[in-house]
């Protein structure tokens, strides 16, 4: 999971070097940089809401499956590290978003721990903690003239949704567009960019390898095949959600995330 998170931040580190190769960190961009690319492109960076966040169990956070991974399975990971502390952003966002503004980042592309602000992965138990939590994030990323990109779900599924099947069971199609109803309600108005799903194929491997999470092999009943058929399914509903009830008023704009390499 780690090396994965490395890799997929050379974009990032990318972003740096052309930074570095005319101006100093936190500057505009040179004429020579500027013509490289298009007066619409916006610089950004990226995280994951298990990867930074920590507070694990705080504040009614309810437990996801690379919480219950890590906890019983702890060689799954890379010298048995886990995101019970992580880099603390719950606690540090501010310190983040002055990382970020110091950078000279536009926009910060951030996801939802699902099981935060839905402790059972449904909508009867909202944790308003966790709701209060992701409005601070997004008004002091506005505050700092950071755009918001936000990530509906990024890998995280709640454990009580993957009691009953978790991905490879259909009703997981309810429970998601439950939850983006709620994110759209809750921070839609600030919010102009939504991804539905982080990259499918690695929700796939969990129900195919052991060392991600849920960390199932179940390849042998086809839980891959019927795991990427839900995701599909999930994406749909949410975006035609979005498009017929939230689009229109809101003014943003709805899509996924896939991975080419």
């Amino acid at each position: 999971m780690y090396l994965l998170s490395i890799m997929k931040s050379l974009w990032l580190v990318l972003g740096i070097l052309v930074f570095q190769s005319d101006v100093r960190l936190g500057k505009k961009l040179t004429k020579l940089t500027a013509k490289q690319f298009p007066k619409e492109f916006k610089w950004g960076c990226a995280t994951a809401a298990y990867q930074v966040e920590g507070a694990w169990n705080e504040d009614g956070k309810g437990e996801n499956i690379w919480d219950r991974m890590c906890h019983t399975v702890p060689e799954s990971t890379l010298d048995r590290l886990n995101g019970d502390v992580a880099c603390d952003s719950y606690h540090k966002y501010k310190e983040d978003v002055s990382t970020v503004k110091h950078i000279g980042f536009q926009v910060y592309r951030f996801s939802i721990s699902w099981s935060r602000i839905l402790p059972t992965g449904d909508t009867d138990v909202i944790n308003e903690k966790g709701v209060q939590y992701y409005r601070n994030l997004i008004d002091e990323l506005l505050a700092n003239n950071i755009q918001p990109m936000v990530t509906l779900y990024h890998w995280d599924l709640p454990q009580p949704l993957q009691d009953i099947g978790g991905w490879t069971n259909g009703i997981i199609v309810d429970y998601f567009e439950s939850y983006a109803d709620l994110a759209f309600k809750s921070f839609g108005n600030k919010v102009k960019y939504w991804i539905t799903i982080n990259e499918p194929l690695e929700v796939m491997r969990g129900y195919a390898l052991t060392s991600t999470a849920p960390g199932l092999n179940t390849s042998e009943l086809g839980g891959e095949y019927l795991t990427a058929h839900n995701l599909l399914r999930a994406h749909s509903r949410v975006y035609r959600l979005y498009e017929k009830q939230y689009r229109s008023s809101q003014g943003g704009k709805s899509f996924i995330i896939l991975v080419c390499t």
